[in-house]
């Protein structure tokens, strides 16, 4: 067959099938030289190991833009917070140890750790490895949710470590019980009741007083005599006139102040004091000394009389009127006898 009488399409068909590989795919590089003669060596395929798979994925500020991911059209704003790695702790999913010593007595367990929680709060304070410095605690929670069933059981199991329990107030008689479980008799205060408390004795400081030297008697008065005043506010405070409480200003704490000085002695330099009572506080407000009236610049005892009204009042409400029978003599409880309730 000559040229001329071929069809030109099976010539380009012919080119065409030469040109191109199996399959009717272009020859790369190797097979062309493969079909001149020349074999290329072949490289083993790299192994690349199986990837793990990732347990945190990054999502973008927003979120990702797909149905249900919480997508936010706007970026939430950020704070930072700069913290120790002992307060870091606190933060998931960090899990803390138990920071106090099981000391004490075994009190619940533990929701960080899982282990058991004892409370010892005098031996932290005492113990300077615990980083605990006030033996102080609060019982907070809704009511109902256990908090006088957990402090008698903390008192309870307390005592078989050394501790004495005093429980000041008990208007449900809720720890009642608990006394006469140990053969213990509360003491009760009320109206026509034996028991009194006064409110401006002495306490423990009145230990050694007159072996005390000048300057150490002077600070020890200082502490007698802020408590003392603290506490006359509060009495006189809680009375009320109409809405409004019983006011207790300076005036009054120097008229008080002068007036206890005088009682005890501290006035005339006592090395012993005497211990005083709500009666005898009012007494002497209501009859004021010459010297007394003076002492708290008041021109004459009529402008005493005049200007204290109020305050004596207060105070004869203690002694004489809806508060007789609580403050108005000396202590009848011996404090330092085994633990009691008082209501």
């Amino acid at each position: 067959m000559k040229p001329r009488d071929m069809n030109p399409f099976d010539v380009r068909s012919i080119d065409v099938s030469k040109r191109r590989g199996r399959g009717g795919e272009g020859r790369d590089m190797s097979r062309l030289l493969s079909d001149f003669g020349h074999e290329l060596p072949s490289a083993a395929p790299a192994l690349h190991p199986p990837k793990d798979a990732r347990l945190f994925r990054h999502v973008p500020p927003r979120g990702a833009r797909r149905p249900g991911r919480g997508w936010a059209s706007g970026a939430a704003p950020v704070s930072t917070w700069r913290m120790t790695s002992e307060q870091a702790p606190v933060l998931w999913p960090f899990i803390s140890t138990p920071g106090l010593p099981p000391t004490g007595a075994q009190m619940g367990i533990d929701l960080l750790s899982g282990g058991s929680f004892y409370a010892d709060p005098l031996g932290w304070v005492l113990d300077d490895t615990v980083p605990v410095t006030n033996p102080n605690i609060f019982s907070l929670g809704k009511p109902g949710r256990g908090k006088s069933a957990t402090t008698k059981a903390f008192c309870l199991r307390m005592m078989d470590f050394g501790y004495r329990v005093l429980v000041l107030g008990d208007p449900k008689d809720e720890y009642e019980p608990l006394c006469r479980f140990l053969d213990v008799e509360p003491f009760a205060i009320g109206h026509g009741l034996p028991a009194r408390i006064n409110p401006l004795a002495f306490g423990p400081l009145i230990t050694g007083w007159d072996q005390l030297s000048a300057e150490a008697a002077q600070g020890r008065a200082a502490i007698v005599f802020a408590r003392w005043l603290t506490l006359v506010r509060g009495l006189v405070g809680s009375q009320r006139i109409g809405e409004h409480r019983v006011p207790f200003g300076p005036t009054d704490e120097v008229v008080v102040k002068a007036a206890l000085a005088h009682l005890t002695g501290y006035a005339h330099g006592n090395t012993r004091m005497r211990e005083t009572t709500i009666p005898h506080l009012w007494r002497l407000l209501d009859a004021p000394t010459s010297e007394l009236v003076a002492q708290c610049r008041y021109a004459d005892e009529r402008h005493f009389l005049d200007d204290t009204r109020m305050l004596r009042d207060a105070l004869g409400q203690l002694v004489s009127g809806a508060l007789a029978g609580l403050f108005d003599d000396h202590t009848s409880i011996d404090w330092t006898g085994p633990p009691r309730s008082s209501r």
